[in-house]
């Protein structure tokens, strides 16, 4: 770094430039120092600029009650066997809780109805919470544990749970079900039409005397033409 004002009359501006430091100094400041110095007196970090914060993720989640919710967030390479984790936020950088954690040698673990699955492969980690209640709604924060003065790199979520509308979704499949079985009566055939099987058998009521009678006219014919005959053969046999 090269000096501009080499006595001290020209640093205090007698003579000469001010005292000034080269550009590479000012490259030499930490990127996350003017983070830092924006949340020094806030409970959540409102710095999400590129640099700040290396963890990406979803800004609102909406979910409801008794459903499932999934929530995606990106970290960056070589932090993929560093915790990731999803907690209640702190202050700077910081957890109040920790919810659920994984580790280096466990990327995917669940206690009761939250679960966390840590895709090295793809530097995602997705954070489930199951059986939803209006409790949940609130802000969260996923975040890569750093193990560095405490100072965690999260991203702040908010969830949103709204009621549960399974009961509005079931009740249409109970009114057509009750409806087709109001139907199931309709389609049988109706009283006055008589039953196939019975048709044929019913058929001959209008003509009962024709058949009841039929064998005794038969019967008279037969002995007429027999008495006939005998007549016939008595007058050849008397000629």
């Amino acid at each position: 770094m090269q000096e501009h004002c080499p006595s001290l009359g020209a640093r205090l501006g007698l003579r000469g430039s001010l005292c000034r430091a080269e550009p590479p100094f000012k490259r030499q400041i930490p990127h996350w120092v003017p983070c830092l110095a924006r949340v020094w007196h806030t409970p959540i970090s409102p710095c999400v600029s590129t640099g700040c914060l290396a963890v990406t993720g979803p800004h609102t989640m909406r979910g409801y009650v008794g459903g499932s919710l999934l929530v995606n967030c990106r970290y960056e390479a070589g932090q993929e066997m560093q915790p990731k984790f999803w907690c209640y936020p702190g202050r700077i950088f910081t957890c109040s809780d920790d919810i659920i954690i994984t580790s280096s040698e466990h990327p995917m673990v669940r206690v009761h109805r939250f679960s966390i699955q840590d895709n090295r492969t793809r530097r995602v980690f997705t954070v489930t919470m199951e059986s939803l209640t209006e409790g949940d709604a609130g802000t969260y924060v996923c975040g890569v544990r750093t193990g560095t003065f405490n100072i965690d790199e999260g991203h702040v979520v908010k969830v949103i749970v709204d009621p549960g509308q399974s009961l509005h979704l079931s009740a249409p499949p109970q009114h057509s079900t009750s409806a087709q079985v109001g139907l199931i009566p309709a389609l049988t055939l109706p009283p006055s039409i008589p039953p196939p099987t019975a048709a044929g058998t019913d058929a001959p009521r209008g003509t009962p005397g024709s058949f009841r009678y039929f064998p005794v006219l038969a019967g008279l014919q037969v002995l007429a033409l027999l008495a006939m005959s005998g007549a016939v053969l008595w007058a050849s046999l008397r000629g």
